[in-house]
């Protein structure tokens, strides 16, 4: 694993949290496991920003598969799906 790849992965964790808190007012107290899409916090035009937000600040190549409300249920779910991207 590169130097910049090992750096993105200690600090995917906190962008991902700080944009969630930024972005979505409702997620101010959002933890690993909150759920996104099935509490409303997060919407189908919301699931678009973030998945661009994560391709634009990561570098990740989205593909269709990427896009499966499995990758957002949670920020740890997101947090997982970033660093499989960065690899």
């Amino acid at each position: 694993m590169s130097a910049a790849a090992m750096l993105i992965n200690d600090d995917v964790e906190a962008i991902v949290y700080d944009y969630l808190r930024a972005r979505f007012p409702a997620l101010a107290d959002c933890d690993a496991d909150t759920p996104l899409i099935e509490s409303g916090a997060l919407d189908s035009l919301g699931f678009l920003e973030l998945m661009m937000f994560l391709s634009e600040k990561f570098g990740i190549e989205l593909t269709d598969d990427d896009f499966d409300p499995a990758n957002l249920e949670t920020p740890g779910n997101i947090i997982a799906f970033v660093r499989r991207g960065t690899h």
